[in-house]
C-alpha cells in the first residue's frame, strides 16, 4: 500500500489543519521528514506556489541531497497574474525554485481558476509534449466539476478529489471508475478530513455540529472494528481499488512514520460501513465553508 501514497507539503511551508497543534515545522524538522520519506520509498511530493516557502523548503533539500531527488507534482498559483503564452515559462521558474529538470506533475489549483484561464489547458498539454512535465492535472472539489472536466477536458492524465470517511464511496465512486476507464488517474487528498476526523463528535465548533451524526457514526465503526482513526480512516481510501494514489500530510516525522506503519499493517476494513455514511450537509465535506 507504501506505493500509492504522495506525501503532501503545505503544512511545510504554512500552519495547515484544524488539528495542527505543532504549526509549520522548522527548516531542519522538514529535512527530517524529507530524509525518512524517502529512506521508506515514498517518491512524490505534492507542493503549489501557494504552500508558503513549501516550494523553496523541497528545493533546498533537493540541491543539498541530489541522492534523494523525488517526483513533484506542483500548483499554479489560483491568483496568478500570467498572462496567455506564459505558462511555460511559469513551470520553468517552479522547476528552478524545486530543483528539478522536470516536473512529474502540473495543475491548476481549482476548478475556477481553471475555467477563468482555459487557454491555459493547450498550454499545459504543451509542456507535457515538450517533457517539461510528465502529467497534466487539476485540482477539484464537486462531482459537478469532475463531471465537466470527463465530458470537456480529456487531456488531464489525473484528478486529485477530496476523499475519506465522510466524502466516501457513496458520492464518488462511479466517476472515479469512469475516470480510470478513460486511462485518467484517480488522486485522492483529504484523507482525514484536515483533521476533523480526529476531533471529538461532541467537540465540534457552532459550524460543524451538523456533522456530529456522521462522526458519531465513523466513531461506532472504530469502536465495532477496534480499530484508531489513522489506521481506519487511512487504509479506507488506500483498499480502494479505483484510486491511484492518497495524498496525505503530517505535521512531524513521527507522524509520518506512523503513517507508513499503518500502510503495512493487515487489517479488515469494514468498507460497507464506512460507504453508507451519507452525508446531506456536502457543503460542510468543503473545509473552505468551515468559517
Amino acid at each position: 500500500m507504501k506505493n500509492k501514497l504522495i506525501l503532501g507539503t503545505v503544512q511545510l511551508g504554512l500552519n495547515y489543519g484544524i488539528n495542527n497543534k505543532t504549526g509549520k515545522p522548522s527548516l531542519q524538522n522538514a529535512f527530517e521528514i524529507l530524509h525518512l520519506a524517502y529512506d521508506e520509498g515514498l517518491r512524490i511530493l505534492d507542493t503549489a506556489e501557494a504552500y508558503g516557502d513549501s516550494q523553496e523548503v523541497i528545493g533546498k533539500f533537493q540541491k543539498e541531497n541530489p541522492n534523494k531527488i523525488f517526483n513533484i507534482i506542483t500548483k499554479l498559483a489560483t491568483n496568478n497574474t500570467l498572462r496567455k503564452g506564459g505558462l511555460l515559462k511559469q513551470i520553468d521558474i517552479d522547476c528552478q525554485i524545486l530543483g528539478v529538470n522536470q516536473l512529474y506533475g502540473y495543475m491548476f489549483h481549482n476548478y475556477e481558476s481553471f475555467k477563468n484561464n482555459t487557454y491555459f489547458y493547450n498550454e499545459l498539454l504543451l509542456a507535457r509534449e515538450k517533457g517539461i512535465i510528465i502529467k497534466a492535472g487539476i485540482s477539484l472539489y464537486s462531482n459537478d466539476e469532475i463531471k465537466d472536466i470527463l465530458d470537456n477536458y480529456p487531456g488531464f492524465d489525473f484528478i486529485q478529489i477530496p476523499f475519506n470517511a465522510l466524502d466516501n464511496a457513496s458520492k464518488r465512486k462511479n466517476l472515479f471508475i469512469r475516470a480510470r476507464n478513460m486511462n485518467i488517474e484517480v488522486h485522492t487528498r483529504s484523507v482525514f478530513l484536515q483533521g476533523l476526523l480526529f476531533k471529538n463528535s461532541n467537540n465540534l465548533t457552532e459550524v460543524l455540529k451538523p456533522l456530529r451524526t456522521y462522526i458519531k457514526k465513523f466513531e461506532s465503526i472504530k469502536v465495532k472494528s477496534r480499530l484508531n482513526t489513522e489506521t481506519l480512516a487511512l487504509q479506507y481510501v488506500l483498499e480502494k481499488e479505483y484510486i491511484d494514489f492518497v495524498l496525505f500530510g503530517v505535521e512531524n516525522s513521527e507522524q509520518l512514520m506512523n503513517n507508513i506503519i499503518i500502510c503495512e499493517k493487515k487489517v479488515n476494513i469494514p468498507h460497507d460501513s464506512i460507504d453508507a455514511i451519507d452525508v446531506k450537509e456536502i457543503n460542510l465535506l468543503n473545509p473552505s465553508n468551515w468559517n
